[in-house]
Parts: structure tokens; C-alpha cells; sequence
């Protein structure tokens, strides 16, 4: 939500157990409230004594695909920022930039591709700023991307491979991971709202064809990842909750896809001591999955 605030606080027990003790998205009106009101959460909640991972949104960000350049370690950066000058949006000299490397595929003398994010330094450098005017421990800047993988780890089907979908409003991204690894990132302006998911699915809807290119889209990635990488093929969709409506569009995606499409209820994956409700994972997905990084590391 644009002009909010999402914050999730997890701890570590005594038992060295990971714990997410507060969870809300906070609507603060206009930008000038934001700073405000994050000194005020901070404030309330003692969060000063706590590592502060900055999650950015989507919109702060640009992912590109390219190939490894063959330099040293050391000189990666620079000679990533070269490559992508023509590929953003904005002046790359200007960006701050960092990178993690794709799997291999299966074809023979593949090129090794890198995963680079791209964000305007002054944005990042704002964002930074309202952490630390706020007397934030800013510890990680952290994408939307590596969170909601840290979701997807925590289920079952981890070791095999699991697609993982959170839609907004007017977008949503599909991940697929295996055993931490992200195979496939897509975003795509697809949201909940042109679903229209008030009325049970039905192919003769209004919203039908909606329904049909966002289960094609879902389809095209995992058969991309089958036969790109060679890995098993995915047999569990994982749809992190809307605030409403959840069933039906899962109603929708089993009728559209040949694999099971499941609610992924955060409640019942990570300890809380407060109650999760829909809602709170459809705003705070993110937020929730980055206090899951440490745990994660130490796994």
C-alpha cells in the first residue's frame, strides 16, 4: 500500500526459537507521516534494540538478467553497471547495485547469468535515512524477491521445489525456489482486483479471461523451470492470503492448473504470539518473511 507502513518483530526466545511478536501495516496518510510515525513504532516498541532489516518495495528496484562478465570478484560491480546502462530506467551511475547468480541449466556450455537489482541511490539513501532518524539498527536492505523465498522455505516441499504467488491490488509475483535457491522471479500486473474474486470462479465470468492468462502465465514459468534446469517437476502452488476472497481464487487456479494450489497460512508455520489473520499476511508477507533471514543463515 503506497503511504503505509508494514512491520513484522520477531525475537529470539530463550529456547533460541524464533518468534514474531508484532505484525501490522500501519496506514500513515501522507509521506511526511511516515517519518513520524516510524519513530513512534520505535518508540513503542523498544525497536532500537533490535536488528532492522529494510525491506524495499518493487517499485524502488529494477531486477535484470546478465551474463556473468568474465573480470575479477572485485571488479564484478563496475563491469555489471556497464551492462545494464541501457537496461534501467534510470542513470546507472547513480544506482546502487548488487547481484546473486542463477542456477545452471541443463544445456551444455550455458553461460552463467546473474540476477542484478538496481535501485536509485537517492531513494535508497532516503529510505536509509528514515531508518536511522528513526533510531533504527539498520542491519540488511533487503528485496521482495529473498523474503518471500524465505517464506517458501519453511514448507514441506522445500527440498523438491515449491512455486510460491502474492498478489496485490494490481500486480503479483511468482516465485519458485528449491531448497533456498530461486529459480524463477516474475512480476506481472496481474492483481487480486481484476480477478474480481467477490463471485465464485466461473468460466463464463466476466473476469474470466483474467483468471485464464494469470494461471498461463503460472504455467509458462514452471514448465520454463522444468526443462530449463531439470529440476522434478512442481506439484504444489502456494498462495500466500488475500485479506478476502482466498478460496475462490484458489477454486480458480486448481480449475486452470494441473497442480494443487493451497493456502500458505503463515499462522501456522512460524511461532506467534499474536494472531495473524489474513489480512496482516496479504500487507505484511513480506515484512514477515524478512525476520525469517537470520533463522534461515543459522539453518
Amino acid at each position: 500500500m503506497q503511504n503505509s507502513i508494514a512491520v513484522a518483530i520477531s525475537k529470539f526466545t530463550e529456547n533460541n526459537e524464533l518468534t514474531l511478536i508484532h505484525c501490522e501495516c500501519i496506514d500513515t496518510g501522507k509521506p511526511i507521516d511516515q517519518q513520524h510515525m516510524l519513530g513512534e513504532l520505535a518508540r513503542q516498541y523498544n525497536l532500537a534494540e533490535y536488528d532492522c532489516h529494510l525491506v524495499l518495495t518493487s517499485d524502488n528496484y529494477r531486477r535484470v538478467n546478465v551474463e556473468a562478465p568474465t573480470v575479477d570478484e572485485s571488479e564484478i560491480i563496475e563491469a555489471i553497471r556497464w551492462k545494464i546502462n541501457e537496461l534501467i530506467d534510470f542513470p546507472v551511475d547513480k544506482a546502487v547495485i548488487d547481484y546473486y547468480q542463477t542456477p545452471t541449466p541443463i544445456r551444455a556450455n550455458s553461460s552463467k547469468i546473474l540476477e542484478v537489482i538496481a535501485g536509485p541511490i537517492d531513494i535508497i539513501r532516503e529510505q536509509v535515512k528514515k531508518c536511522a532518524d528513526a533510531g533504527l539498527q539498520l542491519k540488511v536492505i533487503d528485496i521482495q524477491e529473498t523474503t518471500l523465498r524465505n517464506l517458501a522455505v519453511q514448507l514441506p516441499e522445500n527440498q523438491r521445489g515449491i512455486a510460491l504467488l502474492y498478489l496485490l491490488e494490481f500486480s503479483g509475483t511468482l516465485l519458485i525456489q528449491k531448497e533456498t535457491t530461486i529459480y524463477v522471479s516474475r512480476k506481472f500486473e496481474i492483481g487480486y482486483k481484476k480477478l474480481q474474486l467477490d463471485d465464485q470462479f466461473s468460466s463464463d465470468s466476466p473476469s474470466a479471461n483474467v483468471h485464464n492468462n494469470l494461471a498461463l502465465e503460472i504455467q509458462r514459468s514452471l514448465d520454463y523451470v522444468e526443462s530449463y534446469y531439470g529440476i522434478p517437476p512442481i506439484s504444489v502452488l502456494a498462495v500466500i492470503p488475500l485479506a478476502e476472497n482466498t478460496h475462490n481464487l484458489l477454486d480458480s487456479l486448481s480449475r486452470n492448473l494441473g497442480i494443487e494450489a493451497r493456502m500458505l497460512d503463515l499462522s501456522t508455520m512460524i511461532d506467534c504470539d499474536i494472531l495473524v489473520d489474513a489480512q496482516t499476511q496479504s500487507l505484511c508477507a513480506p515484512v514477515i518473511g524478512a525476520t525469517l533471514r537470520y533463522s534461515l543463515e543459522a539453518a
